[in-house]
């Protein structure tokens, strides 16, 4: 699969991520679903970052698709503290900012992998052009 179908791909992943958070019949079998979904885009994130990091594509982009990875990575630390509280009943304290964080970065995450994605397919498609100024 091509790079910026991958991106895509993650951008839908954390989207159905969301989507199955707000189901009003919430169910621990959506909460493993959950995790798989976000373990799924952990992999996509690092496995993207590495692949453009060989690319030509510019700085900027490379920046943007390491940011997404380290989010990724941070969303994990925090999606385990969530289900430690959930399943295995661990008491948490601040289990409140800790869901608003995870929020957070779910939406930062889905965010900038859309940039990137988009990005990316316009300068692996060559559609960048000088802008000409109207005189």
């Amino acid at each position: 699969m091509s790079v910026w179908k991958q991106l895509y791909t993650m951008v839908w992943l954390a989207f159905l991520q969301i989507i199955i958070i707000t189901i009003p019949r919430f169910t621990i079998y959506l909460v493993d679903a959950h995790v798989a979904l976000g373990l799924a885009i952990l992999a996509l994130a690092h496995y993207d970052n590495a692949l453009i990091k060989k690319t030509a594509a510019p700085n900027r982009l490379k920046r943007i698709v390491k940011s997404t990875a380290v989010l990724a990575t941070f969303q994990v630390i925090l999606g385990i503290i969530l289900y430690a509280n959930l399943r295995l009943s661990v008491s948490i304290p601040l289990v409140s900012v800790i869901t608003f964080f995870h929020i957070v970065v779910a939406l930062a995450i889905i965010t900038q992998a859309a940039s990137v994605a988009t990005a990316y397919d316009m300068w692996e498609e060559h559609e960048y052009n000088a802008s000409q100024k109207s005189t």
